[in-house]
């Protein structure tokens, strides 16, 4: 993205403040990757990390309904608060007040299209990488191939990623419409999830031209693949050009 708009500009500005207070909103949901230093400050894991524990001292199961209840109550609780004293921190108006003239605000027009559920083109073209992915992964592990443990992680790289792109984009999709609503904060959510999107494509980019190098016969695969994610990725920054 070479330039960027005075509007982008202050939502990634806004959103660098609000994932220090709260990184989960801005991540890929892969925590055994994720650095420590953010693990420490992410109530997401922390919250995942006491219940495991707690169902360990208990003897229960890590999945046992009644402590994942007991653990989302307790985040519920917490939620308003901190989002409230977030948004007195960072200025952010949660109500979408109206704003100064020549600022940033909600009263501002906007000229995206209408995106009717599932049809819009970067939604489809996530989905036909997703599908694609899905079936080169299939292969692989149908015909049992040994795979050392730079190339299981490469692997693994694809296959997280390739589920959570297509859900990124439907929410980041849905953020972009809510801003033809004056929606600010759906829309700085948006920018957010298009961050999380290129992530996952760069990293997926990189996993697919290092097995690319071991898999000559999946290579027309691999091309295509790593085709689709350029495409994808045109497609978000077009997104972000308009904004």
């Amino acid at each position: 993205m070479k330039k960027i708009s005075k509007r982008l500009r202050k939502i990634l500005k806004e959103n660098a403040e609000f994932e220090k207070k709260a990184p989960y909103n801005f991540c890929d949901r892969w925590c055994q990757r994720c650095h420590h230093n953010k693990q420490i400050s992410c109530q997401l894991y922390l919250d995942e990390f006491e219940r495991k524990i707690t169902c360990i001292a208990y003897g229960k199961d890590e999945d046992d309904p009644q402590i994942s209840e007991n653990v989302l109550e307790a985040q519920h609780r917490d939620f308003e608060e901190k989002l409230s004293e977030l948004a007195d921190e960072t200025g952010i108006d949660l109500d979408c007040s109206d704003s100064d003239e020549g600022e940033i605000g909600c009263e501002e027009d906007f000229e995206f299209e209408e995106l009717a559920g599932g049809n819009d083109p970067l939604e489809k073209t996530a989905r036909n990488y997703s599908n694609k992915a899905a079936i080169f992964l299939k292969e692989i592990f149908n015909e049992k191939t040994r795979l050392n443990q730079k190339q299981e992680y490469d692997f693994e790289t694809i296959s997280w990623y390739h589920q959570l792109l297509p859900a990124k984009i439907n929410r980041a999709l849905t953020g972009f419409q809510e801003q033809l609503k004056e929606d600010y904060i759906s829309l700085c959510d948006a920018v957010a999830q298009v961050e999380v999107c290129k992530k996952a494509i760069k990293e997926s980019i990189k996993a697919l031209r290092k097995i690319k190098i071991f898999f000559p016969k999946q290579q027309r695969q691999i091309i295509e693949l790593v085709a689709l994610l350029h495409n994808v990725n045109a497609r978000l920054e077009l997104l972000l050009t308009n904004i």
